[in-house]
């Protein structure tokens, strides 16, 4: 960038801190996807915060040939972007005819009818962007949309807001209401500059053919399927419970419920499913004990062995709800390659309603089969962080144990394709094949498995590795948790419901230094600790940061070579020191190498165009 009184600012404008340099990743020889990253983190700072733009390059900038993903920070970035090779500002108009290709940068080959940055931001957001894929409806993944939509008043199209009917009930009764902003949409007796279009989670069965069963255009040249998945818990809404009696449980109410309608239903199925079964069985009293219900069935990422079910899958008392969020696979229609893209997402070991797996399971045959090369998650935090510090959000020891799951998924797929002697060109297994991967029920018609089938089903852990991370002590909110570059990352032990005891200590791999506290009197280590733990710690179950994740016993054969992982939402801590996303991208580095995974690591920064 250049100094305030570098002419290309205009107007003396003062230099912004853009972060750093972007870049450019992958190849565009034979890409089937371009995503150029407009906000890399979580915040604090509002004008870098998630926000994505995706294409397939094959449609060569045409009219609607870009969507968004989540739009915390939008136009606003694309304008930073572009003001590296062209003015802020023009007082000139351009002369009849005008054109402008850029040779480089994210929009490189895209024709610009504009002088200034500003002017030809606008051109992209009115003419090349088709609509927004929302994963949720929190602000940091949509005030720039909202924000942005008076600038479509002389477009000549609605923009699509596409996303879940719950994330849409959620932006139409509290963003364009016109109480927190105006009704600019095409519902509501609104002004028409955006239109919702609600997809069916899983994708609609009866839409597209073969591999492309399910998926629905969103914009040219690409097709997206959409799962729920769980971002945290929130306390119940007073209303919450009755509104959903009303209009799901035969139950009639006169009041009427503007928030919070029925179809959130569909995205929790799998929860209020079987609490709906449950309490209609006990006539509204049943309160679940602990050892007995799950609150969901169908594998949890990273398994639950034998013994009671941990304190956070259970809410006997119906104090707290699942928040809902999403995760997108973006498919090519030319080449058949897809994305991965997931919003906010916590964890299925520490869920109320725990998803991930089955967004997992969808992914491993498209793993295995080579379709899909790039998934894009959040990681919010480091591993310096506890498990109640997480507010619904990932750090590396989860997202490493989410990924091993996936890598488990991955290999049971491929030994089973092998085992039918179906084989492809490049030696991966052909598609066309039994699936085993683990499957999950359909909540919305099935019956809730009964006390002694639980018994049961507990003893088995899924794929025999996987267990609930472990915790240590009771919650200290004024002791510093132990540091997992010392304490955990290297550290392998078994389940304390399998073992009583600890393993012992071992070598540190690697040391970093701990992302500075985040002001909530909770103070972290940043030297070095002792790594080993009394043997009776490891029976107790705390909000603690835990020793270590129950990863396999043997090191994986790299079951997720040539995927890679690209990490969004990271949380800036604006601290001076080594950057937040630094530190994240060695633990799971570090992480994943002693588990074998062979994905790759990637953390995103403003302004990256990302090749896939």
């Amino acid at each position: 960038m250049g100094t305030p009184d570098n002419p290309m600012n205009g107007n003396n404008d003062a230099a912004l801190d853009n972060g750093p340099e972007p870049r450019q990743l992958g190849s565009k020889d034979e890409a089937s996807f371009q995503v150029i990253v407009l906000g890399s983190t979580g915040g604090p700072r509002e004008d870098n915060i998630t926000g994505l733009l995706v294409r397939a390059p094959q449609t060569e900038w045409r009219k609607s040939s870009m969507i968004a993903v989540d739009a915390g920070t939008h136009l606003a970035s694309m304008i930073r972007i572009l003001q590296r090779h062209m003015p802020l500002r023009s007082e000139k108009l351009p002369p009849q005819g005008y054109g402008r290709v850029l040779e480089e940068g994210p929009f490189a080959g895209l024709k610009f009818p504009h002088i200034s940055a500003k002017a030809n931001g606008l051109h992209i957001f009115r003419e090349i962007l088709h609509g927004f894929l929302i994963t949720h409806p929190h602000l940091d993944h949509l005030s720039g949309m909202a924000i942005n939509t008076p600038a479509l008043e002389y477009g000549r199209e609605a923009k699509a807001i596409v996303a879940l009917p719950s994330t849409i009930e959620a932006i139409k009764n509290h963003i364009f209401n016109d109480w927190l902003w105006p009704n600019l949409s095409d519902e509501g007796h609104g002004v028409g500059f955006v239109t919702y279009r609600r997809l069916i989670e899983g994708g609609n069965p009866r839409l597209g053919l073969g591999e492309s069963r399910g998926y629905v255009n969103v914009c040219d040249g690409l097709a997206t399927k959409c799962w729920s998945v769980s971002h945290g818990k929130c306390h119940r809404r007073s209303h919450s419970v009755s509104h959903q009696h009303g209009d799901s449980f035969g139950y009639m109410s006169d009041y009427n419920f503007p928030s919070r309608r029925l179809s959130r239903i569909s995205d929790d199925h799998g929860y209020f499913a079987v609490m709906a079964q449950q309490q209609s069985q006990n006539a509204g009293a049943y309160v679940p004990p602990p050892a007995q219900v799950p609150i969901s069935a169908g594998p949890v990422t990273p398994g639950i062995p034998g013994g009671p079910m941990p304190s956070s899958h259970l809410d006997s008392s119906h104090m707290f709800e699942p928040v809902s969020s999403s995760a997108f696979f973006i498919r090519n229609d030319v080449t058949g390659h897809e994305l991965l893209i997931f919003g906010d997402v916590e964890p299925d070991s520490v869920s109320l309603s725990p998803r991930n797996h089955v967004v997992w399971d969808d992914a491993a045959g498209k793993v295995a089969e080579g379709r899909l090369k790039a998934v894009f998650i959040e990681c919010s935090y480091d591993d310096n962080t506890r498990n109640e510090d997480l507010y619904g959000h990932l750090c590396p020891r989860h997202l490493i144990a989410e990924l091993v799951f996936l890598a488990n998924c991955v290999i049971n797929r491929r030994k089973q394709k092998t085992s039918n002697g179906t084989t492809g060109p490049d030696g991966q297994a052909s598609a066309k094949t039994t699936e085993t991967s683990p499957k999950v029920p359909d909540m919305s018609m099935k019956q809730p498995p009964t006390p002694s089938e639980m018994k049961r089903k507990r003893k088995r852990v899924i794929n025999g590795d996987l267990a609930v991370t472990p915790e240590l002590g009771p919650t200290n909110f004024d002791a510093a948790p132990p540091s997992p570059i010392s304490g955990y990352v290297g550290t392998r032990s078994v389940s304390s419901a399998r073992r009583k005891h600890s393993h012992e200590p071992r070598d540190i791999i690697a040391a970093l230094p701990a992302t500075p506290g985040r002001g909530r009197n909770v103070s972290f280590q940043t030297g070095p600790v002792n790594s080993t733990v009394p043997a009776s710690a490891t029976h107790q179950r705390s909000s603690s940061v835990p020793a270590s994740t129950m990863y396999p016993r043997e090191k994986m054969s790299e079951p997720l070579k040539g995927l890679t992982v690209h990490l969004i939402h990271i949380k800036d801590t604006l601290m001076d020191g080594p950057p937040p996303g630094d530190i994240i991208v060695a633990q799971l580095r570090t992480l994943s190498a002693e588990v074998g995974l062979g994905c790759e690591f990637n953390v995103t920064n403003c302004g990256d165009s990302i090749w896939i």
